[in-house]
């Protein structure tokens, strides 16, 4: 049962309460098997009549035994981002580009460049006036702040699936499990955006949060229009979540909700004001910014696939689950997002550039889910045959192999290996070389790394990324680029790499055998 099918409820109020008391006075312990924030039957592992005290305590302990595992996964994973978010160093191509557009926003400067010039910001604006403006007020570079939030936002992200899985079932073990796996999948597979200075990640807790708001006004049955302007609001924050927005619209159409013309009509209303603001605000280089040329493909798609292993798992799980819940609204709103979350990832993935970005929505959507389907794992047609502790011990265990199963594994050689561990050391020492070298340079420079040119109190003349787009679109040719260059003046400075970093797991015990 969830909240949102009360036909579903097979005991009365007063047998339901009769149950809470008889387990929480028989065993203060079972935490984890009272009612879930309102809801009126027992959660995942207590049943609707209290266990006896032998198969309460295997339970709880089994439960335990799946926290922990999760927990350590998740542990082990963040470390390598959290060790690296220290070093003066380029984690993703766009750190750099974010940090001259949060000084230029925290200084009162434009943020969006003229639309015929080099340089081009295809972002919405908040993430660079708060970010910007909290480093000044902190007086710590925009790039660590930057790196800082990104990490702050994921467990902010995994509180929030915690949350929504306890307001669609109840619960707490489920809810627990799922916010874990996001945390350690996030860790283990986002490593270019977990600790990095990129917007999208507290982008996706601003949307995370608004998302549990929604769930928690259709509970109440309440009007949800605060929680999709809080959606409206992360729009602006980064503008390509766009699977929890839809996912709430559809479910207020799809369970006829009193509220879904009015939200709907209120919620599109404000996109629309927000982006006449911006115009105003910022002028006419706005739309055109944000409307950056890009090249589509189908091989861009393509090339992305094979990224939705990681998720792939979690996929079925839920699948497996909703299928056989398939009636229940749980299961349906869980659909929609997860759904959603995949046609986003896949749609942006048409676009030249576009990388592990675009999964953010659907790994919010299955950390939910499969926060669901541990809840209520014995529902499905593998437990009725195998019984439901062992379905959730093969569900912990599949999902664990899974994040482990990979020879990348950046924590590990950070432990074992003094040459992985030395080349951070010497690729912040080859940043700090080259942006003495730059600094030393005349005019305008453009800088392959764009941290050395920033480093070196260069200005932003040169994004890469527009001039690679206007040459893929047929725009410009290569010839004309460098035209342009030349005409403005601008130096070039191939930054020096330093070589020997191996992230190989094999490879390192191959050699050190």
């Amino acid at each position: 049962m969830d909240f949102l099918d009360r036909r579903m409820i097979s005991a009365s109020r007063r047998e339901a309460l009769a149950a809470r008391k008889i387990v929480l006075h028989a065993r203060p312990g079972l935490w984890l098997a009272v009612l879930g924030l309102g809801a009126q039957q027992m959660t995942t592992f207590a049943p609707a009549l209290p266990m006896p005290g032998s198969l309460a305590s295997k339970a709880e302990y089994r439960t335990l035994l799946y926290l922990a595992l999760l927990s350590f996964a998740a542990a082990w994973f963040l470390a390598w981002p959290i060790w690296r978010a220290q070093f003066l160093i380029e984690i993703w191509p766009t750190e750099a580009w974010n940090g001259y557009f949060q000084d230029a926003a925290a200084a009162g400067l434009p943020i969006y460049p003229p639309a015929d010039g080099l340089v081009g910001n295809n972002y919405p604006p908040l993430s660079f006036y708060a970010i910007g403006l909290l480093g000044k007020a902190l007086g710590i570079d925009n790039l660590f702040v930057g790196r800082a939030v990104s990490l702050i936002a994921l467990l902010a992200v995994t509180i929030e699936v915690f949350v929504s899985v306890r307001v669609l079932v109840g619960g707490r073990a489920g809810a627990a499990i799922g916010a874990l796996w996001y945390l350690a999948i996030m860790a283990r597979n986002q490593t270019t955006y977990v600790g990095a200075n990129d917007p999208q990640l507290a982008g996706e807790a601003i949307m995370g949060a608004a998302l549990v708001w929604f769930l928690l006004h259709c509970r109440a049955g309440q009007s949800p229009v605060r929680s999709l302007l809080l959606m409206v609001a992360a729009g602006f924050w980064k503008h390509s979540m766009i699977a929890v927005p839809v996912t709430a619209v559809a479910w207020l159409i799809i369970s006829r909700s009193r509220y879904a013309v009015r939200a709907t009509i209120i919620g599109a209303a404000a996109c629309v004001i927000g982006i006449a603001t911006c115009v105003v605000v910022f002028g006419p280089d706005f739309l055109p910014n944000l409307l950056a040329n890009r090249q589509y493909a189908w091989s861009n798609v393509i090339g992305n696939l094979g990224h939705l292993q990681w998720p792939a798992l979690a996929l079925l799980i839920w699948a497996g689950w909703a299928f056989n819940n398939r009636t229940s609204n749980a299961a349906k709103i869980t659909a929609l997002l997860i759904g959603f979350g995949l046609l986003s990832c896949i749609l942006q993935w048409f676009g030249h550039g576009v990388a592990g970005n675009a999964e953010f929505d659907l790994f919010l959507a299955l950390g939910i889910g499969a926060g669901v389907a541990f809840a209520r794992i014995e529902t499905t047609w593998i437990a009725k045959r195998i019984g439901a502790r062992r379905s959730r011990d093969l569900m912990i265990a599949a999902l664990l192999i899974r994040l482990i199963a990979s020879d990348r594994q950046e924590t590990a050689l950070l432990i074992m290996s003094g040459d992985f561990r030395s080349f951070i050391y010497a690729n912040q020492r080859t940043v700090l070389n080259d942006a003495a070298q730059v600094a030393a340079m005349s005019g305008d420079v453009a800088c392959a790394n764009k941290i050395v040119c920033r480093l070196a109190g260069k200005p932003f003349v040169v994004d890469e990324f527009k001039l690679e787009e206007l040459v893929a679109t047929g725009k410009a040719t290569a010839t004309d680029v460098a035209s342009m260059l030349d005409a403005r003046q601008i130096s070039s400075f191939a930054n020096n790499v330093p070589t020997g970093a191996d992230r190989s797991i094999s490879r390192w015990w191959r050699i050190n055998q």
